[in-house]
């Protein structure tokens, strides 16, 4: 979906709290017809009658900790074919749980189903990620050798629906933009699934320019839009990294700058967190922070000719970072035996982001380094100092993917469809960087594991993407081991780029103009040469 213009005026008047549940949740005057509305019959609406306990008004529910029986019944009553009801049904019972992961139900389980169960727009997104994530769970891997996804009609067709509903209610001046912004999440989900990323990035955008434009009308719509939709909005943004990481400087200075006027509330970091909500939102906030220093970031220019606001995210942010792991560790002396098994799993997850982020940032070069950034950021002998925290996310990756297998001896369904980072990204990350050996293949083992899906994250591309990795770099090794020529070499990052193409396709290409990488002794001399011309008049200056 292109960028949607979510600003709405609120036209004055007396505010109306009878009518159907379907009209209040859309916030238009309902003409309180029975046994239906003629509001929502004109606009092909389902109209969910009057009974206030049949579903929670959108703006007057934030989410809930407990279940929601209401949408449980419902389930029997929701509109539409046998497919259909089947699609929303899978949701309910196996997506949502996914997508809730390790923390908090409350926005997957409850406010989207609530919001679904009377808006067209979010139903059909809803069954069409149901039943995409069926195809998904069934198969474990919705990728095949000549397409993108494994086919799926029926969702391809729900989530066409859901655009048409929105496009509808857009064109006429009848949405609201909370609905626009679930919209945007619900469709960043579909297309991550079936692998579609660059549509994923598209809607992901239209929604932080929305999320930028609109901050509510009514101190309620500006809780949920706090609590809820802004905090998804970040997660969706740390988890593309990866495509991010392959686009041109512009484009992630643009997304950097876009991020930083989505509002969330950056109160202090307590002395110890009272949940592991907050700690995990607290987490997401500086890791988010870290991420749009790198976005900001020109790579050919050394630290100190970076923008200002580069070096002021990441002076904050690394800060944040280490307070925000005394706060934690403060909190497991306090709750640990208080702690679910699930909690359990979600604070090991937690330290597990914590100490990639944490090597992320202790490899930034200082401000009197006259390296370029890029050059800095990929050397591999940056990261030798850091073996042992690769060895705390692989060791906390197994317990976690050890506890997963054993629910699956026992009969539990795995997770194995996310929105978020899990243990995907950092293993991928300990694979690339750890210049140990026996750690590196014990990530890749665990890797091979984990059948998961994590947004544009998932198992088999990024062990095909590794093992391309490791060749690349053993065949660079060997060249300037055997030609003095090369030396002083540059990192293998600056002389390959990472390829991404829709349906999970990435792929390692090397940098310069012309051969194939067989000719690749041919032109690296000369890749080299234009890159340390570029680089001894700053050592100079310096």
């Amino acid at each position: 979906m292109t960028e949607i213009d979510a600003k709405k005026r609120r036209l004055p008047g007396r505010k109306v709290r009878t009518g159907c549940v379907t009209c209040k949740i859309r916030r238009v005057k309902c003409d309180e017809a029975k046994p239906s509305c003629q509001r929502c019959i004109s606009t092909g609406r389902k109209c969910d009658g009057y009974a206030q306990d049949v579903l929670p008004a959108v703006r007057n529910s934030p989410p809930r900790e407990s279940p929601n029986l209401d949408i449980v019944r419902q389930i029997t009553t929701i509109s539409g074919t046998t497919e259909e009801r089947r699609g929303f049904n899978f949701f309910l019972t196996q997506t949502a749980p996914d997508l809730s992961g390790y923390f908090s139900p409350g926005f997957w389980e409850h406010f989207i189903l609530q919001a679904s169960v009377a808006e067209p727009s979010l139903k059909h997104a809803v069954i069409a990620i149901g039943s995409l994530h069926e195809s998904f769970a069934r198969n474990q891997s919705i990728l095949q050798s000549d397409s993108s996804i494994g086919e799926n009609t029926f969702a391809t067709l729900q989530y066409s629906k859901a655009i048409g509903y929105l496009r509808r209610s857009l064109s006429t001046g009848n949405e609201v933009p909370l609905v626009a912004l679930l919209s945007c999440i619900l469709y960043v989900c579909f297309d991550s699934l079936r692998g579609h990323m660059q549509s994923a990035i598209i809607h992901l955008q239209s929604g932080l320019r929305i999320l930028r434009d609109y901050q509510g009308e009514t101190d309620m719509d500006k809780h949920i839009i706090e609590t809820c939709i802004a905090p998804m909005f970040m997660r969706l943004s740390i988890q593309s990294i990866l495509y991010f990481d392959t686009q041109r400087a512009a484009e992630k200075a643009d997304l950097s700058y876009t991020l930083l006027n989505v509002s969330l509330n950056n109160i202090d970091i307590p002395d110890v967190f009272t949940n592991l909500e907050d700690a995990r939102m607290e987490l997401n906030k500086a890791v988010d922070g870290l991420f749009r220093m790198f976005y900001m970031c020109d790579l050919e220019k050394p630290m100190n000719d970076q923008p200002t606001e580069a070096y002021i995210l990441f002076s904050t942010y690394t800060a944040r970072i280490e307070q925000w792991n005394k706060a934690f560790e403060a909190f497991l002396a306090i709750e640990c035996t208080k702690l679910t098994s699930k909690q359990v799993r979600g604070a090991a997850l937690l330290k597990i982001h914590y100490t990639t982020c944490r090597v992320m940032a202790l490899v930034v070069p200082s401000l009197d380094d006259p390296r370029p950034a890029g050059y800095v950021l990929s050397d591999p002998s940056r990261f030798v100092p850091y073996d042992s925290d690769f060895q705390t996310v692989v060791t906390l990756s197994r317990s976690l993917i050890a506890a997963a297998e054993a629910d699956l001896k026992a009969g539990k369904a795995p997770l194995n469809f996310s929105t978020d980072l899990g243990l995907v990204a950092p293993l991928y990350y300990v694979c690339i960087k750890s210049r140990q050996t026996k750690t590196r293949n014990e990530a890749i083992e665990l890797l091979r594991r984990l059948p998961r899906k994590e947004g544009m994250w998932d198992e088999a591309s990024c062990v095909r993407l590794i093992q391309q990795f490791w060749k690349v770099e053993e065949r660079y090794q060997r060249m300037l081991q055997n030609d003095s020529s090369l030396q002083p070499h540059l990192p293998l990052s600056m002389v390959v780029d990472l390829e991404m193409r829709d349906g999970l396709h990435w792929e390692w290409k090397w940098k310069g103009p012309g051969p194939e990488p067989q000719q690749l002794a041919e032109f690296l001399p000369e890749v080299i040469s234009q890159r340390m011309s570029v680089e001894e008049p700053r050592k100079r200056r310096a």
